[in-house]
């Protein structure tokens, strides 16, 4: 019995979705004949869009400079409140991270890193043997898990502002701009590729007018490029690549 009501669920999923699977497609040849100028590929399909800004590419352009927090140039409390968050935002789901217990955590790790002096992040350990042991499965990351350190954070000599615009990952968004900000501006994104199948990614006048119409505690618009660098340059080779099927991670 129970295996039958189990293929019988299985059927009516199948079903259901052969039923979306005609609907959609009867609206996309309506949509075709109603406008024949809508853009194709070469292969004759119609352009889907990719967020690539959560697109796991270990780009070294995507990666959050901690070049000013290390040298005390230009940086801002802001800056530090952003990769405090940002660290939280990719180990606070870790074992390791939830085990300590100690909601203080990223910070305390933050603190360790500014005050050494590397031009590495593999030597910016801490000399107090827990937060070590921590930083050391945060430098690493994991296969199928959380991501190594490197894959969002570099340490690179510069007096640019810490984080590329263009290239600037989703967490990297949340943790400077803050969750709705972020959204918005990933909702904007696709409306304006959408538009023209072009735009990727919102100009700086663009996304100032965005951030002005809505209050946003988490982040100060006067220090939008102090923070973020809006000169566009070579993007960089990537060094990381996720498998889709079972997600596993490869880097170099």
């Amino acid at each position: 019995m129970i295996l039958a009501q189990n293929r019988a669920k299985l059927g009516l999923i199948s079903k259901q979705a052969e039923s979306d699977y005609k609907t959609s497609q009867a609206r996309k040849s309506e949509k075709d004949k109603n406008d024949p100028k809508e853009p194709k590929e070469k292969n004759g399909k119609v352009p889907v869009y990719k967020d690539k800004r959560n697109k796991r590419c270990g780009l070294e352009s995507s990666k959050f400079n901690l070049w000013p927090l290390l040298n005390n140039t230009n940086s801002s409390s802001r800056l530090y409140d952003s990769a405090i968050r940002l660290i939280q935002i990719l180990y606070q789901d870790a074992d390791f991270y939830k085990e300590a217990k100690d909601p203080g955590l990223a910070k305390k790790i933050l603190a360790e890193m500014t005050s050494k002096k590397g031009e590495d992040l593999s030597q910016l350990f801490s000399d107090k043997q827990e937060l070590a042991k921590i930083y050391y499965k945060m430098l690493k990351g994991t296969n199928t898990g959380y991501p190594p350190l490197g894959e969002y954070f570099k340490i690179e000599k510069s007096n640019d502002p810490p984080i590329q615009w263009s290239y600037a990952t989703t967490p990297i968004l949340r943790a400077v701009l803050g969750d709705d900000a972020t959204n918005r501006v990933l909702a904007a994104e696709k409306a304006a590729w959408e538009e023209n199948h072009r735009t990727r990614v919102l100009p700086k006048e663009t996304l100032r007018e965005l951030l002005q119409k809505h209050t946003n505690p988490d982040f100060d618009i006067s220090q939008l490029e102090t923070i973020f660098w809006f000169n566009k340059r070579d993007k960089g080779s990537p060094h990381t690549y996720v498998e889709k099927q079972n997600k596993v991670m490869a880097t170099k």
